[in-house]
C-alpha cells in the first residue's frame, strides 16, 4: 500500500467515525427531546388534573436545550444542513477557483478555531462546577447538578470542530489541481 493510499483508507476511516459519533450525539439528542415532550406534557396534566406539577421542569427544560444544541450542532454541520450564506462564495468560486477554495477554507477554520476556543475556554468551568457540586434549581425542592451540561457544549463544541476540518480537508482534496 502506497503511503497516499493509506492515507486516503485513514481519512475515509476517520469520516467515518467521525460520522457515527455526530451522528449518534444527534440521536441522543432527538431522544432527549421526545422524552422533554413527555415531561412537559406530564407536567401540565399534573399541573391541571391534580394540581401538582413535576418540581424542576423549568430548569430540567432550560438545560436541556443547551445541552440538545450542542448534541446537534456538528451533525447538523457535518450533514452540511447548518445555515450559510453562500452566494458571495459561489460568484467568487465562479470566476476565480482558487480564490472561492481559498475563502471556503478559510471559512471553515474560523469556524474550527471558534468551536474549539468555546470547547477550551468551558472546560475549566467544567471541572469547576464537578468539584465544587454545582447545582441549579431550589435547595430542597428540585436541584440538579451543572457539570454535564457543561460537559455537553465542550463535547458539542470538540465534535464541531472535528466537524469543521473535514470540511476543510475534504474541499482541499476536492479541489486539488484548481
Amino acid at each position: 500500500m502506497t503511503p497516499v493510499t493509506a492515507t486516503a483508507g485513514a481519512r475515509g476511516r476517520l469520516d467515518r467515525a467521525a460520522d457515527a459519533v455526530m451522528g449518534a450525539a444527534n440521536v441522543v439528542a432527538t431522544l432527549w427531546i421526545l422524552g422533554l415532550m413527555v415531561l412537559i406534557v406530564c407536567d401540565i396534566l399534573g399541573r391541571e388534573t391534580m394540581g401538582h406539577p413535576i418540581a424542576g421542569v423549568p430548569e430540567m427544560v432550560k438545560y436541556s436545550i443547551v445541552g440538545i444544541v450542542f448534541l446537534q450542532i456538528a451533525h447538523t454541520h457535518r450533514k452540511g444542513e447548518m445555515i450559510r450564506s453562500d452566494g458571495i462564495l459561489g460568484m467568487v468560486r465562479s470566476r476565480w477557483p482558487r480564490a472561492g477554495l481559498a475563502m471556503d477554507l478559510i471559512a471553515q477554520l474560523c469556524g474550527a478555531a471558534f468551536a474549539a476556543t468555546l470547547a477550551w475556554a468551558v472546560w475549566p468551568k467544567v471541572v469547576r462546577a464537578y468539584e465544587r457540586g454545582e447545582m441549579e434549581g431550589i435547595q430542597g425542592h428540585f436541584t440538579l447538578p451543572v457539570w454535564p451540561f457543561l460537559f455537553l457544549i465542550v463535547l458539542g463544541s470538540a465534535l464541531l470542530t472535528v466537524s469543521f476540518l473535514l470540511a476543510a480537508v475534504t474541499e482541499l482534496k476536492k479541489h486539488q489541481g484548481v
